[in-house]
């Protein structure tokens, strides 16, 4: 299947979800369970390529990275990679100096996930990602694809695995989206709290993952035993920082145990449970609207070709 020979493909089943809509869903608990789960797996295979993104402002800048590569890729009259237009990509979002970029980019260099290129100016640092970038980003895309078509029955999975550069335009689009809320990128203080920790993503998405579908609308709830240091030694963190982290968490009244040395059964309380959905539900409605679009525009152009 692609897009030439079946255009109308494109938009079966691609609907795009406000955050509402995907709240009120039931099916959203495993939509973003199946999302979780293998995030978390592909940390577990992969866990020195994928830590350096375990933070949200590392996310922002690999998602911002990789749109301004594929939008280069689609027309190269755009901007490359280099330290001065990532910033600018940014816009108004208070997220990195341009220091900090040139630092992140060093850094992905570093690992082998941009290369160095010309771009016609020799005072510029221009990069370009590298195909074990692409892959990456395929993964965690197609994640959210598999997650999505739980929802509904989609066929965005199988659109992209037949559709390989469906990636290419709505990676782009999906971070746009992204950037412009600011309940995604400025979280509140409960999943803040996590996500602006290195490798605190993993630990919020592992904690809430283990409250039931069905949970009784209490103080806390309670998810079992948990251990900071079991969960350092997965997520590879020093086990200093895991106890910080929790011991915040702990003062923030987001999480607690039965025993005061953290021993026992753990809880979580609910208005953690209901930010992190909010903040899960943010995300997938861009990416639903990013594939919707992109789909739409394709199979609006291959049609429109074939009546001309």
């Amino acid at each position: 299947m692609n897009f030439v020979d079946h255009p109308g493909a494109a938009v079966s089943n691609l609907r795009a979800y406000s955050i509402q809509d995907l709240l009120s869903m039931e099916r959203f608990f495993d939509c973003v369970s199946s999302a979780v789960e293998d995030l978390l797996e592909t940390h577990r295979l992969l866990p020195r390529k994928v830590r350096y993104v375990a933070d949200i402002q590392k996310w922002m800048l690999s998602q911002a990275t990789l749109a301004l590569h594929f939008e280069n890729t689609l027309d190269p009259t755009r901007p490359a990679i280099t330290p001065s237009d990532l910033v600018r990509y940014f816009g108004k979002t208070p997220a990195a100096s341009k220091n900090t970029v040139l630092a992140f980019l060093m850094e992905m260099r570093h690992y082998s996930f941009v290369e160095p290129v010309e771009v016609g100016d020799r005072r510029r640092r221009g990069f370009r990602a590298t195909a074990e970038s692409e892959a990456l980003i395929r993964r965690y895309f197609d994640i959210h694809m598999r997650a999505l078509d739980l929802l509904d029955n989609g066929s965005r999975y199988r659109l992209s695995s037949a559709e390989p550069k469906l990636l290419h335009h709505a990676q782009p689009k999906m971070t746009r989206l992204l950037f412009q809320r600011t309940e995604w990128w400025h979280p509140p203080e409960t999943i803040a709290t996590f996500v602006k920790s290195d490798a605190g993503s993993n630990i919020v998405h592992d904690l809430v993952s283990r409250v039931p579908k069905i949970a009784l609308e209490t103080d806390r709830l309670w998810i079992g035993p948990v251990s900071p240091t079991e969960l350092s030694r997965r997520f590879h963190l020093s086990r200093t920082h895991a106890v910080r982290l929790f011991a915040r968490a702990r003062r923030d009244g987001l999480l607690g145990w039965q025993r005061n040395d953290n021993r026992g059964d753990c809880w979580i309380a609910p208005q953690l449970v209901h930010d992190y959905r909010f903040w899960q539900a943010t995300k997938f409605a861009a990416i639903s609207q990013a594939v919707h679009d992109v789909s739409v525009s394709v199979a609006d152009f291959i049609a429109q070709l074939r009546m001309e």
